[in-house]
């Protein structure tokens, strides 16, 4: 396994672990849907830009697409009101937007280069688009039932990040 997966992987794991966490806080009675959001997109930045930072050489812009759309749904949602599913729902549906964009890009350059992880890219971008707009449709409920919607989202992305380097490394042994 090549450095940049080892590293794709870390920070994969990284981001579920966000999600775990994101799932545990309800029972905790941390209900504040701002802060919760806010730091969520501020972790996934901050992991993104260290995953670019690091596999710089290696020319995948993912993760700085990944770092600018969280940081376009920060300012969205210091913006809007949250109280507002939604608002709630607009946010989250822009940030998924920016990154579905991200995830086409790499369709598109698996698929110039003639590799075959084109197909499980498009598989990948069709499961974080339909979990993705369900966690939009669902969050007309309470705070807690929103933060358990938005933390399973998280959580899939973070696995179907965590596949694409196990995929890539798989592809490229076969």
């Amino acid at each position: 396994m090549k450095a940049k997966q080892k590293v794709d992987i870390i920070s994969a794991i990284f981001l579920t672990l966000i999600a775990v966490v994101l799932l545990i806080l309800p029972q905790f009675k941390i209900l504040t849907m701002r802060y919760i959001i806010v730091s969520v997109y501020i972790m996934y930045a901050i992991i993104n830009l260290i995953r670019f930072l690091i596999t710089i050489k290696s020319k995948d812009y993912e993760g700085l697409h990944y770092t600018l759309a969280s940081i376009v749904a920060i300012i969205i949602n210091l913006v809007i009101d949250l109280s507002s599913p939604r608002y709630l729902s607009l946010g989250l549906f822009c940030w998924i937007s920016l990154v579905s964009l991200s995830k086409l890009k790499k369709i598109d350059y698996y698929h110039d280069k003639r590799d075959r992880m084109w197909k499980f890219a498009i598989a990948d971008l069709l499961i974080f688009l339909i979990t993705g707009i369900l966690a939009c449709m669902n969050l007309f409920y309470s705070t807690s039932v929103q933060i358990l919607i938005i933390g399973f989202f998280f959580l899939i992305n973070g696995i179907l990040e965590i596949f694409d380097p196990i995929m890539k490394s798989l592809i490229a042994h076969s």
